[in-house]
């Protein structure tokens, strides 16, 4: 294979892929703003350990995390992180910078499934989530049904 259809084959498979993922900016502008996610936030500061994780229904690149008690936040990564790492991981671990006990842009998830295989998600963005809300699907439910 020569450079010239490595490049092409590499152009196909990432445009590929970002017909397959819609981003969240495309899936604001064809559905609306999704009401659970809140305030962009810097950083992210545990007590002790983070309380609970899981994946967003169809939203690959996600995961939510839980601070305490029912204190939800978006945590937006980059990598080869799909929705089924988060949903079916066994343990998760944060790499972040030494001395404060936050999580903030540029540090790692580092996700491990049953098999002991590890996955390294690099956080991009960090975002309120309020988990009471409905989704966008089910909002325009509710107002249709009204």
């Amino acid at each position: 294979m020569n450079m010239r259809s490595g490049l092409a084959i590499f152009a196909a498979a990432a445009a590929l892929a970002a017909i397959v993922t819609p981003s969240l900016a495309e899936k604001e502008k064809n559905n609306g703003p999704d009401p659970r996610i809140g305030a962009k936030v810097d950083r992210i500061c545990f007590p002790r350990n983070i309380n609970g994780w899981k994946s967003v229904k169809g939203e690959d690149n996600v995961v939510l995390l839980e601070k305490g008690v029912n204190d939800w936040y978006r945590v937006e990564v980059s990598g080869a992180c799909p929705e089924r790492v988060f949903r079916f991981a066994q343990v998760i671990g944060l790499d972040s910078r030494p001395g404060g006990g936050c999580l903030r842009r540029g540090d790692v998830i580092i996700v491990e499934d049953s098999g002991g295989f590890s996955q390294r998600c690099h956080i991009r963005r960090i975002y309120e989530w309020d988990e009471n809300a409905p989704a966008p699907s089910e909002e325009e439910a509710s107002k249709g049904g009204a």
